[in-house]
């Protein structure tokens, strides 16, 4: 079978045949149907020091899959069935600490965990693959088109959710700043995770505004505006504006792994707002901070900063509701997130660099 691998000291990947694996007891054998390629594939490839497995010297890439149930190995017990399409979790615990004994493995205590695709074990990007019925979430055929987003859809829903359970302490009797009046809410970065995030947030009631640096008539300023967002540019002080004349964000979720934009971020908040970060940035970077202001805003509005990795089983399914809530309110928006489709014989101009309307690539297999 065919799979897209990096190894050991490259920086570029490469089309590889390995053997089509055999299920287990305990295991599902599953055929990829597409798998999405995203920011932390082309980071591992830029720096070409891929994690492989014990005893290797590739890693087969990939963490955003969707695909179908080929085989049950024997003795498997589970209610998967051949042919349900599922997608499939990315990180596998370390067997020790509570969180991943009580299958929160996104809140690893030992950070001796496994991702699939990242660190230590083998991704999707192949023909076929194993993994264990506890790590597989089922997906419904009505969201076949979209349900390779799950991955980064459950990475927004987490955040979401990390902001609720915060946000829990400020809001009274059903209500948060002033009744009647809808918060606003700011997403920064428009990769998929910020706009199914931005998406999301649109979906729950706020006012939501996009940060970028498009300028007027560029694909993802348009983008968010037909799902009923509002695009604001950081070159032109946009944000800081309407953080000026509304009084602040409640909730700013960050999406775009940039160190001198996310530190520019809690000066947009408001009285007891949320900041949530997502994104890794890449290596060290100095900038300069006003730390005193910073600390004085944190303590005298309630403010709060906090970061967010990984999901887990039931961010997943949260992720795959919000996805078919999507579907039914803007169609053509979710659907538009995948702006690119390859196959095995063209991958390699997915990998050979980011479009600039890129949102979604992603790699068929069927």
């Amino acid at each position: 079978m065919k799979a897209i691998a990096l190894s050991k000291g490259s920086t570029a990947v490469d089309l590889v045949d390995l053997p089509k694996p055999e299920p287990k007891s305990g295991e599902v054998l599953i055929h990829t149907v597409r798998c999405g390629l995203c920011g932390t594939d082309r980071e591992i490839i830029r720096r070409g020091i891929p994690d492989v497995p014990p005893g290797e010297d590739f890693l087969v890439l990939g963490h955003e899959v969707l695909g179908r149930v080929e085989e049950v190995g024997p003795d498997t017990q589970t209610d998967l069935e051949p042919g349900g399409l599922v997608t499939v979790m990315v990180r596998r615990g370390c067997g020790k600490c509570n969180a991943c004994l009580t299958g929160h493995v996104d809140y690893c205590y030992t950070g001796r965990y496994t991702e699939r695709g990242i660190h230590k074990v083998h991704g999707f990007f192949t023909e076929h693959f194993v993994d264990r019925p506890q790590y597989v979430v089922r997906v419904s055929s009505d969201m076949e088109d979209v349900g390779v987003l799950a991955e980064p859809m459950s990475v927004s829903a987490k955040a979401y959710e990390v902001a609720a359970g915060l946000m829990g302490r400020v809001c009274f009797d059903g209500a948060c700043s002033c009744r009647g009046r809808q918060e606003k809410a700011l997403v920064a970065g428009h990769g998929p995770i910020g706009m199914l995030a931005a998406m999301l947030l649109v979906i729950e009631g706020y006012d939501v505004s996009v940060l970028g640096r498009r300028k007027p008539g560029d694909f993802q300023r348009t983008f968010v505006e037909s799902f009923g967002g509002r695009y604001l540019d950081i070159d032109g002080d946009e944000d800081r504006a309407l953080a000026e004349e509304e009084g602040g964000f409640l909730l700013i979720i960050e999406a775009a792994g940039i160190a001198e934009l996310t530190f520019r971020l809690p000066e947009l908040l408001s009285r007891n707002g949320i900041l949530v970060l997502t994104g890794v940035p890449r290596g060290p970077q100095e900038i300069c901070l006003d730390g005193n202001t910073l600390m004085a805003s944190l303590v005298r509005f309630n403010q709060t900063i906090t970061g967010t990795v990984n999901a887990s089983r039931e961010n997943f399914e949260m992720g795959l509701r919000y996805l078919r809530a999507f579907k039914e309110k803007f169609p053509e928006a979710v659907a538009g997130i995948i702006t690119g489709r390859y196959t095995l014989d063209n991958w390699r101009d997915a990998f050979a660099g980011k479009n600039r309307d890129e949102i979604k690539a992603v790699i068929e297999f069927d």
